[in-house]
């Protein structure tokens, strides 16, 4: 748990010099691919976790674990009223087609897409950076551990 605490002190004064009030980082995990799939998103306001999320999901590739984290992590910080949202993640692919770098070409990837689109309506403000893997060890913790565990 100190560990933990020390992590979360460590990522909040690396992104403190955000406008924004609410940061969410998210990854998702897989096992082969493709093969069980799970996510980790945790959520902060103020510089503290407002909430996180450790989920195991059904068998599917990497690229639709990272979408479905970004999903659910979008949906958490509406759930918590956040208006304007920072997002970071470790997936360079979902970072640059988020923001409209990169197309979006595989066809199990547009809904995904679409359904973040979407939700990325509901903030007043939204922000995409790609973080390094090391600076989102929480949620990739969170994700394995969801792995880890037996249905």
């Amino acid at each position: 748990m100190k560990r933990y605490m020390e992590y979360i002190e460590v990522i909040s004064n690396r992104f403190s010099n955000t406008s924004m009030s609410c940061i969410l980082f998210f990854d998702g995990a897989c096992r082969g691919n493709p093969g069980p799939m799970a996510i980790g998103v945790v959520l902060m306001k103020n510089g503290k976790k407002l909430d996180e999320i450790s989920k195991r999901l059904g068998t599917g590739t990497n690229n639709i674990a990272e979408w479905s984290a970004l999903i659910e992590g979008l949906k958490l910080a509406i759930a918590h009223g956040c208006r304007e949202l920072e997002v970071r993640g470790d997936s360079q692919l979902v970072i640059k087609q988020i923001s409209g770098q990169y197309r979006v070409k595989s066809d199990n990837l547009i809904p995904l897409f679409n359904d973040a689109k979407k939700l990325c309506g509901n903030f007043k403000e939204i922000d995409f950076k790609w973080i390094k893997r090391e600076d989102n060890a929480r949620t990739d913790s969170l994700s394995n551990d969801a792995l880890d565990l037996k249905k």
